[in-house]
């Protein structure tokens, strides 16, 4: 009888650099928006199958550029604080706009590849209006966590991990075509 080994543990550092989950990620929104707004929405971002390390750290960085580039922005004004306005904002715009530049060369093939599986709720009058395929989302999200933990308890191998993922990655390509 052949024993599945576990995989290593990802460590802190390869979540925060990588991402919560090697598939990709899930967004949703806050209860405290939906319940301000009406609108509930639910956003599935799966990578392509084999997505690598080193591409995962791409879209991630690629993710959080908006934020992480307006904070490292701010350094070039204070170090030429002393320096007249323009070239302030000029060194500002610049760091933030290459980073943008830098996350789009980086990602320029797998992002193409990536799929994303969206739906919504919307409260209209004392009805909701769902848009999207609500199902869809739950279904591959369900799927995905629990590929995810049999691999991580052992049950499965890596190749049995990425059959599934490829299997919800096909799905969420076909809801694309249509």
């Amino acid at each position: 009888m052949t024993t599945i080994e576990r995989p290593r543990a990802r460590s802190r550092t390869a979540r925060f650099f990588e991402g919560a989950h090697p598939w990709g990620w899930f967004e949703e929104t806050s209860a405290l928006y939906t319940a301000r707004t009406g609108v509930s929405a639910r956003r599935l971002f799966v990578y392509p199958p084999g997505t690598s390390s080193a591409e995962r750290r791409a879209i991630v960085f690629r993710r959080r550029w908006p934020t992480v580039g307006g904070l490292l922005a701010l350094v070039p004004a204070l170090v030429l604080a002393p320096a007249p306005a323009v070239a302030a904002i000029g060194a500002m715009a610049a760091v933030y706009v290459a980073g943008f530049v830098v996350a789009a060369v980086a990602t320029r093939r797998v992002w193409r590849e990536c799929h994303v599986i969206r739906c919504s709720t919307v409260a209209v009058g004392e009805q909701y209006e769902a848009y999207g395929d609500e199902r869809l989302v739950t279904a591959s999200l369900a799927s995905l966590l629990a590929l995810e933990r049999a691999r991580d308890e052992g049950r499965i191998d890596e190749v049995a991990f990425e059959l599934g993922w490829s299997r919800v990655y096909d799905l969420a390509q076909a809801r694309r075509a249509e």
